[in-house]
């Protein structure tokens, strides 16, 4: 195996690389997003439920199966705070808490984007190398 072909097979191994990389960057985009989407959902909530009369809610309880309820009114809501850690807060420091993790995930999205952006670049800079190689071995 020649010199260039040796090149040319690294840039190969490289741009498969990056191409793995972009794939496990968008799912995790991905999975933010979705979560980002639900949290936006329970902070609407929140928002909507009353702390002077009860709130008809849908409250899922599975396989796409709600049932209608009543949320008695109430300033205390349990918040999950990660590793499975539940806490009581008044409304609106739960209010406070959500929108603080939504900003958090928005942050998060931009990243990966922009991670997403620089990973683009990269491929495409290695794809030229890849064709301007291809091309001068043709070329022989």
């Amino acid at each position: 195996m020649s010199e260039e072909e040796k090149q040319l097979q690294g840039h190969l191994y490289e741009f498969r690389m990056l191409e793995e990389r972009m794939k496990e960057i968008s799912a995790q985009g991905e999975t933010i997003i979705r979560a980002l989407i639900e949290t936006r959902g329970g902070l609407s909530t929140l928002k909507g439920l009353s702390i002077s009369s009860s709130t008809e809610v849908l409250v899922p309880i599975g396989g796409g199966i709600f049932v209608d309820t009543k949320a008695p009114p109430s300033d205390k809501f349990l918040v999950t705070i990660g590793a499975d850690v539940i806490i009581e807060k008044p409304k609106e420091d739960a209010l406070k808490y959500v929108e603080d993790r939504i900003n958090e995930m928005e942050n998060a999205v931009s990243g990966i984007e922009a991670h997403k952006a620089d990973l683009n670049r990269k491929m495409l800079s290695k794809r030229e190398s890849i064709n301007e190689m291809i091309a001068k071995q043709k070329g022989q």
